[in-house]
């Protein structure tokens, strides 16, 4: 059994730890509840833009067809979307088995976040370190669309993936695989009537929007994933505070018994001693 000195510095530990966990929940329910109202405030502008580039896809152009056409070959990428810090639960490790269950072959991995990297071993396109906050997404992905566009127009390669947790709400985030180009889901649009004019033409139109609109996918993709981390560093943190409490509980029943016990102990040995003398 262990000396009272031992459990007394256990509990003492724990109760420390334990702030420690309650300080890291109160700071990611603040970015939580922030992430939240930027991503109801972006999707109806990104609802929106979906909507024009629907109705422009059904337009034939020489342009479109190299956002939207689909690829063959072998030089698929893989953006993967990670966390820098632990301590946010299953918010990497799901997304990472989910990754290595799927049949697909990725010709070259870039890594947004340092789990990610630190998971795989493998080196990142472009050679450089990646990470992002709910500060700076929209720089972040403006930079990897700019870099990766450039890359699938040059025909460097063939089809672009983003790896990401999905968020559904503040207990589930969903790991997810999305395809970003070719474009997938465009939406239905709209047909448009005879009196609309797109100046100065078509294939200037495509040659601003379509870009604009890959730049909106990744930025989307940054603020939902960063979202998702928030809440699962929430949720992480609180089962967390709530096994600290459970700890503190069972050791502090262990540390009366072992005192108890102590207690018990020396007045046998005074009775004893008192026996002895006469």
């Amino acid at each position: 059994m262990p000396s009272l000195k031992e459990i007394r510095t256990k509990i003492s530990s724990v109760k420390s730890t334990k702030r420690i966990m309650q300080a890291m929940k109160m700071i990611a329910t603040v970015k939580y509840a922030k992430t939240q109202v930027m991503i109801n405030s972006f999707r109806p502008y990104y609802d929106a833009y979906q909507k024009i580039i629907g109705t422009v896809s059904k337009m034939s152009t020489k342009s479109g067809e190299k956002f939207l056409k689909k690829r063959e070959g072998d030089n698929d990428l893989l953006v993967l979307i990670s966390s820098d810090r632990g301590l946010c639960g299953s918010y990497n490790t799901s997304l990472f088995r989910k990754i290595e269950k799927e049949d697909a072959i990725y010709s070259a991995k870039l890594f947004v976040g340092k789990k990610g990297q630190d998971y795989f071993k493998e080196n990142s396109l472009y050679d450089e370190e990646i990470s992002f906050t709910e500060k700076n997404y929209k720089e972040v992905g403006k930079n990897i669309s700019d870099k990766l566009l450039s890359s699938y127009l040059n025909d460097e390669l063939s089809n672009i993936y983003i790896g990401y947790n999905h968020f559904v709400s503040a207990i589930v985030q969903e790991p997810k695989i999305a395809k970003v180009l070719p474009f997938q889901n465009t939406g239905d649009g709209e047909e448009l009537s005879a009196d609309v004019l797109i100046e100065p033409d078509v294939e200037t139109f495509v040659d601003i929007v379509f870009p604009q609109y890959f730049n909106l996918i990744v930025c989307s993709i940054l603020l939902d994933a960063i979202t998702s981390e928030h809440a699962a560093r929430t949720a992480a943190m609180d089962n967390a505070t709530k096994n600290a409490d459970e700890i503190i509980k069972e050791t502090t029943k262990l540390f009366n018994k072992t005192r108890q016990a102590s207690i018990t102990k020396e007045l046998m040995d005074i009775v004893n001693g008192a026996e002895a003398v006469k």
